[in-house]
């Protein structure tokens, strides 16, 4: 991952003011997410389709194309915000200044989201789809021990998001305010978070399934999302080559919190 510049200035007013706070957190955050246990789940099946005799079946009908168009549409505009996210900052971008980029009238941009921090959270949608599918779509972490398939998920993570840092570190700072839809408590984020928890929670099953629940188990996927934006935070600070320090943290950390998970150790 290449190491972004630094911070725009209106963003990094509010980054620097605030990350004080945030870091003395971070070291709590971390310890917490590697001290917790299995959150228990119920296995995903497959379910078979029944061919039925006499009848063919009919081929699955290709995307049409106005689909196309307005899914085309939508990628463009996200492009186009997050070019302005990076270069202007968010709390300058305005919408009319997406939809020149997009090279659309700025109505279209309504068509397809209301605000700017709607764009951002359809960006944040794409980077949990992404990495779940990185996961579930390699064959070789099928039978992988669970660390390096929770390696696998925040890694592509970042690396989705590496682009974008300097956004990234805006982003962080508009969820930190209530009543901004980018925060914790926005039913969008919400809905974001509890996939990404239940995904968590999946993988836990499937790499230990014989393993005792505890009352303390119940919490490891929800404090996996806390882990993870410790580990985000730690990563926006990270100023080594290839944010080096940022992949051995977390090769450390997740050997010894799931080491923690297994049968025999407290």
């Amino acid at each position: 991952m290449e190491r972004q510049g630094p911070l725009l200035d209106g963003d990094k007013l509010h980054f620097v003011a605030s990350s004080t706070a945030i870091d003395k957190s971070v070291s709590v955050l971390i310890y917490f997410s590697e001290h917790t246990h299995e959150y228990p789940m119920t296995a995903k099946k497959r379910a078979s389709a029944k061919a039925k005799p006499r009848r063919r079946v009919a081929p699955t009908r290709p995307v049409g194309r106005r689909a196309q168009n307005k899914q085309a549409i939508r990628q463009r505009i996200v492009t186009a915000a997050l070019k302005l996210f990076q270069t202007k900052g968010f709390d300058a971008t305005t919408t009319r200044a997406i939809a020149r980029k997009a090279g659309i009238a700025e109505g279209t941009v309504f068509n397809y989201f209301r605000t700017k921090e709607d764009i951002a959270l359809y960006f944040f949608e794409q980077e949990v789809d992404q990495a779940i599918a990185a996961v579930r779509e390699n064959p070789r972490l099928r039978k992988a021990p669970l660390e390096e398939k929770l390696f696998t998920l925040v890694h592509s993570q970042l690396e989705f998001l590496a682009p974008y840092e300097r956004f990234i570190g805006a982003a962080f700072i508009q969820a930190l305010k209530p009543a901004s839809p980018l925060g914790a408590f926005s039913h969008r984020a919400q809905e974001l978070r509890h996939r990404y928890v239940g995904f968590v929670q999946e993988l836990l099953e499937e790499s230990l399934p014989n393993h005792r629940h505890t009352p303390v188990s119940w919490l490891a996927p929800q404090t996996f999302w806390i882990y993870y934006l410790g580990t985000l935070l730690y990563w926006l600070h990270d100023t080594s080559p290839g944010k080096q320090n940022t992949l051995a943290f977390l090769d450390r950390s997740l050997s010894l919190g799931v080491s923690m998970l297994k049968p025999g150790k407290k």
